[in-house]
């Protein structure tokens, strides 16, 4: 267990995190890591079998502790269908079958895989009463210490509450070799959290809402540690990997304090969940949700910077002040990276802000906006704002040969 005293209403905080194990060659670990499982069941996509899961399977075996292996179609998506897969395998058959007995479930769940892989384990996981860890394969997203899977139910992303992950074990070797837009997706998600923490602070103070200084102040340490190392990624410094992989792992620690993903997600993740929704509902595989994010972070830049110059309201200006040399730093950050852009359309892009206010009940500055009647009116003076300073290209052109 992981643990802190805090000097914020809820005075202390915890998650049931055994190991975090971020290392070169780390997964050699992993059967030392989970010896006191005997019935493991590791879930991989076919991607993410290849990349780690063969070598994490011949290791379990080894040990004796490996139950069975179920590897999903790529690409697996958080949806009820993977869950579903996942808990209809999850058990494993006896040979002579006994309609009177129980199933033989596992003791333990071992996702390998990021973002996707990860969530559909931990919702299963929180299903069935059974712990779970995860080898990461890639530093794509803050979700891997989480306390929250974003899933796809029907044609909706819905933000469930589950359970949190025992042992989270990072090979850099392996992040290292990741794909280049899973490197930037991991990017996109961090610098949002500038943009959370100022969410956070208004709805705090409008709206009474609980805040917790300490993880906040916490968040914004793995955010700069992700900023700091984000130039390194392109070239696959071994520094920058371990130092993003960490930062992303501390914004999930701080999201399981919390009880919420508040600390880690607002303006951005509304805008750019709300994107990725209107895929699912078109039918089309959803972009990289860090993606989507950083999108969504450059729209919530733009529209805190108006709303600086145009309010009267002097609060709102000294807090918003507060965090324009972030956003200037995100700004030429986005020059060197050049996260690429998946939306482009002026209407998609509008709908994606005026429907992401309601994607989750939580106060940010689009409830702020809409409060106003002025929401649509600023989502289409900043779409052009924000098309000339952060536009380079689209991700299908970026990355042609990319598969999700």
């Amino acid at each position: 267990m992981i643990e802190m005293d805090c000097t914020c209403s809820q005075k202390h905080h915890s998650i049931p995190t055994e190991v975090i194990e971020v290392s070169e060659n780390a997964i050699e670990k992993v059967a030392d890591i989970l010896k006191d499982y005997h019935r493991i069941f590791m879930v991989a996509d076919e991607h993410t079998y290849e990349v780690a899961g063969r070598r994490v399977e011949t290791l379990l075996k080894e040990a004796g502790n490996l139950s069975h292996t179920l590897v999903l179609e790529a690409p697996a998506l958080p949806n009820a269908e993977s869950i579903g897969k996942v808990l209809i395998e999850a058990g494993r058959d006896r040979e002579v079958y006994d309609i009177n007995a129980w199933s033989l479930n596992p003791d333990y769940i071992l996702a390998v895989g990021s973002g996707s892989i990860n969530d559909t384990c931990r919702m299963v996981s929180y299903r069935l009463g059974i712990p779970y860890g995860v080898v990461g394969t890639a530093p794509s997203m803050d979700g891997y210490a989480s306390v929250v899977a974003p899933l796809l139910n029907g044609r909706k992303k819905l933000v469930y509450n589950c359970t949190i992950a025992r042992h989270i074990i990072i090979d850099l070797g392996i992040n290292q070799a990741a794909p280049y837009p899973l490197l930037l997706s991991g990017v996109g998600d961090m610098i949002g959290k500038y943009v959370a923490i100022l969410d956070w602070e208004i709805s705090r103070d409008l709206t009474g809402e609980y805040y917790c200084q300490q993880i906040a102040d916490m968040v914004i340490k793995a955010t700069d540690q992700c900023i700091q190392a984000s130039a390194g990624l392109e070239g696959r410094s071994l520094d920058a990997i371990r130092s993003t992989s960490e930062g992303l792992i501390l914004s999930g620690q701080c999201i399981a304090y919390c009880g919420s993903s508040r600390p880690a997600s607002g303006t951005e993740h509304m805008i750019g969940q709300t994107w990725e929704v209107m895929d699912v509902e078109e039918g089309k595989v959803p972009n990289l949700h860090g993606i989507e994010v950083g999108e969504g972070v450059f729209v919530a830049i733009e529209l805190f910077r108006k709303l600086y110059r145009e309010t009267e309201d002097k609060y709102l200006k000294g807090m918003i002040e507060k965090y324009l040399p972030a956003f200037e730093r995100i700004e030429a950050l986005q020059q060197v990276i050049k996260i690429p852009f998946t939306v482009t359309d002026e209407e998609r892009f509008v709908e994606g802000i005026l429907r992401g206010r309601t994607f989750r009940k939580r106060f940010t500055i689009l409830q702020y906006l809409h409060a106003q009647g002025i929401l649509e009116e600023y989502a289409r003076d900043v779409y052009p704002k924000v098309m000339s300073k952060y536009f380079f290209q689209t991700f299908k052109e970026r990355f042609p040969d990319w598969e999700a």
